[in-house]
């Protein structure tokens, strides 16, 4: 599905891997070099079966080393030419996900942050310490991804070798029979000729497993034939369900995050609560579309919550420079703290980014598993069909291809949800890494491993109030008739709504009048509004429909939906022949919004 991504990411680390340490003049490395690396010395002998655990602690122990000096450079030794706000361009240019913008979201958040965290503190050994950790987590997401293609890789390459063999006796028969009679007929020759196409596609698929599997092997540093892969992944994320919510993954990430703890030490202690409204009062436009039912998985909300994560890391990396540049205690200090609310911003972005990879890799699992469902069942069909003609023989093998095809995009989809779910916990704090842990035998790293998450997701859980504050929303219809209703709800008084704030903000305006294209005609709802008031929605119906009188021959429905655990109304009219373009695109055109799906 994504995997450009895998191949990148994995490919990356393998490379740091490769002669990181310094040596002295024999060749050997001294013994306060070693007491300095995590990792000096030959790696542990593996055999036998290895789950997840066991990939993430190796490839953790025997990489982190230079992947912390990497990161360091990155961060303090770059290009003086080369500006935070250019880095974070370029992590948005790579373009190594197949045109999904999230995974840049999550990537220059990440730098972002780590960029501030390196710069507000001047403790350089809580910095270094912050390099090996972050390095740590990118190496263990690593290897879930590497561990997942490899397990996926090593069951089917058998299979495909079996499938190859099988259609490879058929050209050869088709070639012997040309011999025989000096040619073949037209049927046969295009049977052939597709046959070998085929053919090499198979080939093609399996060479690119059969490279997983190598890949795997260098980045946990054993011999892909000495060990059996597990393919199970995480234990304690199996039931992944709507008690984990995303307010208690923030609401974790401010009391656990090292990032608050120094904070607190700095400039000032930060709450749940005020870090979410500071959030929301600067960058309140995905707020707007989780409450109007925008779904997720559209176009808008992943460019949505994608410009508003590119405008949080420019503008922390912007505060950052204005506190290293400050001179007087007073002033410097106050940039300091706005640093620091600005990077509490970032945190609660990074966690909603990643928890949203979380809900659409679900969206995928389950549209690629129907796909897988019905393949096999027309693969069935034809294998027990009696005598196939040549061209459902071809017919029957390309959907055998397509099942291969289908079956790795899901292994891919399930390494996507496991790597988004493990960095929801490493972005709530729930990092068991550290240098010195890093220090210890492979087994002992795994047990603190397993012990670790399974301990940390217990006290998250346990540690979320039911009666948390949840995200404020509008108790009349938000849109276009009340545009402070944010600054109304968080600090209880109305004021002048401030300044929309860089690209995200300006998208978000284009947006919400925008014409829908052709296509929308087939789709047969229309909603009006999102209230929390069942009694707002009725009020809006009756001046709606006076105001766009074609709305008169539609009987008005009402949909609840919880948003941030508060119950909203939304106001729709169905129709099963859809036809709701002409009229919304009116709508628009005065500037009164509408949504059609």
């Amino acid at each position: 599905m994504r995997n450009k991504q895998i191949i990148s990411f994995v490919a990356v680390f393998c490379l740091l891997a490769v002669g990181g340490c310094t040596v002295d003049k024999n060749g050997a490395l001294t013994k306060t070099e070693k007491d300095e690396l995590v990792f000096a010395d030959a790696p542990e002998p593996a055999g036998g079966k290895m789950d997840v655990y066991v990939s993430m602690a190796r490839a953790a122990k025997y990489n982190v080393d230079v992947a912390s000096q990497n990161l360091n450079k990155k961060i303090f030794n770059q290009n003086p030419n080369l500006k935070p706000h250019d880095i974070i361009q370029n992590i948005m240019n790579t373009n190594v996900d197949d045109g999904n913008p999230l995974y840049d979201a999550s990537r220059v958040l990440e730098y972002a942050i780590i960029y501030a965290m390196s710069n507000l503190n001047a403790n350089r050994l809580f910095v270094e310490n912050n390099f090996y950790m972050k390095s740590s987590q990118h190496l263990a997401m690593a290897a879930i991804r590497s561990h997942q293609d490899a397990w996926f890789a090593s069951r089917k390459v058998k299979e495909l070798d079996r499938l190859i063999r099988q259609e490879q006796k058929k050209v050869t028969e088709l070639n012997r029979k040309m011999e025989r009679l000096g040619t073949l007929g037209s049927e046969d020759l295009e049977y052939k000729k597709n046959l070998e196409v085929a053919l090499l596609k198979l080939s093609e698929i399996q060479k690119n497993l059969a490279y997983r599997v190598v890949e795997y092997g260098q980045l946990v540093r054993v011999d892909p034939k000495d060990v059996e892969l597990e393919g199970r992944r995480f234990y304690e994320l199996e039931d992944f369900d709507k008690k984990y919510s995303l307010e208690i993954f923030q609401e974790a990430a401010v009391r656990n995050r090292s990032e608050f703890a120094l904070a607190k030490e700095l400039v000032q202690s930060y709450n749940f609560k005020d870090v979410r409204a500071y959030a929301i009062r600067e960058y309140p436009d995905v707020a707007r579309l989780d409450i109007n039912g925008v779904d997720l998985n559209t176009e808008l909300y992943n460019k949505e919550l994608t410009d508003k994560a590119l405008l949080i890391a420019n503008n922390l990396v912007d505060q950052v420079t204005v506190f290293m540049t400050t001179g007087g205690s007073e002033a410097k200090k106050a940039a300091q703290r706005k640093a620091f609310d600005e990077l509490g911003a970032a945190i609660l972005a990074q966690i909603e980014v990643n928890y949203k990879l979380v809900q659409l890799a679900d969206v995928d699992y389950f549209e690629t598993s129907k796909e897988i469902s019905a393949l096999k069942k027309e693969i069935k069909t034809l294998e027990k069909a009696y005598r196939l003609t040549l061209e459902k023989k071809l017919e029957l093998l390309n959907k055998k291809i397509q099942l291969v095809e289908a079956e790795q995009k899901l292994s891919q989809i399930n390494a996507e949800r496991a790597v988004a779910l493990r960095s929801l916990y490493f972005n709530a704090g729930l990092s068991p890494f550290s240098k010195q842990i890093l220090k210890a035998p492979i087994k002992d790293i795994v047990v603190i491993l397993r012990n670790g998450f399974n301990r940390d997701l217990t006290e998250m859980l346990s540690a979320a109030k039911e009666d948390a504050a949840r995200e404020p929303a509008p108790e009349v219809n938000d849109w276009a008739k009340q545009e402070n209703w944010l600054e109304v709800l968080i600090d209880g008084k109305s004021k002048a709504r401030p300044a929309a704030k860089g690209k995200a903000a300006a998208v978000l305006q284009a947006d919400k009048f925008a014409p829908y294209g052709e296509e929308a005609d087939k789709l047969r709802t229309l909603q009006l509004g999102s209230y929390e008031q069942r009694q707002n929605a009725l009020q809006d119906w009756d001046m709606l429909s006076e105001r766009f009188p074609e709305l008169k021959k539609f009987n008005p429905g009402l949909e609840r939906s919880r948003v941030g655990g508060v119950l909203h109304y939304r106001l729709v009219v169905n129709s099963p022949k859809g036809g709701f373009r002409d009229l919304c695109n009116k709508m628009r055109s005065q500037q009164v919004e509408c949504l059609i799906k």
